[in-house]
């Protein structure tokens, strides 16, 4: 049987009192149509799921009894930060919430100079707010425990020329790409790099392998911009990850 998951911010332990915000008591009330009484599984990546009841279901907020733990939280195998183009419409809302599911732990849009989305800095703001709750919904809905960072949209440039980490593999996947992946990874950390629409330009593809990234291929089939982050999180997690 399936139970409604909410991630919380705060704290979670047996028996404390839990007060959810406007936006939680109007799921649960209006949405869910909930009543006192009835429970639900609350998480979060530090503390754990827990059962908790609805004690009381107000207007503005609701407040629950948090239970018995259900699960610890679990580390992931791999961390993994997914440097995403920016892309237009609901193609960058899906890319988010589908790599969210396959357990992503970082993303990082970036502007490029094929790349037709652009966005202010209020635009900005908004949008990451925005796709942070669609991956807190992807978090609930898979099961997983931890909701991923994201980073303010950067230009390509700055996303490649950042310092690496010294167990991080750094991948670039676009069909020009000759590299193979590696039979096995130094460390746990991933770096993976996919997008734009337009594809990456001859500068970037050639700054890409100074600064370190080995530049692969999916095959002969042009992936669609929320398509290929899908294709090459399935085959990492399969290959060195938690899905093998």
């Amino acid at each position: 049987m399936r139970h409604t998951r909410l991630h919380c911010e705060t704290t979670l332990r047996e028996d404390a009192s839990l007060r959810l915000d406007r936006d939680a008591a109007h799921y649960l009330g209006n949405v869910l149509r909930m009543r006192q009484g009835q429970c639900v599984h609350v998480f979060n990546a530090s503390d754990g799921e827990f059962v908790a009841c609805i004690e009381q279901l107000a207007k503005k907020y609701a407040e629950l009894r948090v239970g018995k733990m259900l699960r610890a939280p679990a580390a992931p195998r791999l961390e993994i930060e997914l440097c995403l183009g920016l892309s237009r419409g609901d193609r960058m809302s899906t890319a988010i919430q589908k790599s969210t599911e396959l357990g992503v732990s970082r993303i990082t849009p970036f502007f490029s100079a094929r790349g037709e989305a652009k966005l202010s800095r209020e635009r900005s703001a908004n949008r990451l707010e925005h796709w942070r709750r669609i991956a807190i919904g992807a978090v609930e809905q898979s099961g997983g425990f931890r909701v991923p960072d994201f980073s303010e949209p950067l230009p390509l440039e700055r996303v490649l020329q950042a310092p690496a980490e010294a167990d991080c593999t750094r991948l670039l996947f676009d069909p020009a790409g000759s590299a193979r992946l590696p039979d096995s990874l130094p460390g746990d950390r991933l770096q993976i790099v996919t997008g734009p629409e337009g594809g990456f330009a001859e500068p970037e593809l050639k700054l890409a392998a100074r600064c370190g990234y080995a530049v692969v291929a999916l095959g002969p089939r042009i992936l669609r911009t929320e398509t290929a982050p899908l294709a090459i999180l399935a085959i990492l997690q399969h290959r060195y990850g938690d899905m093998g």
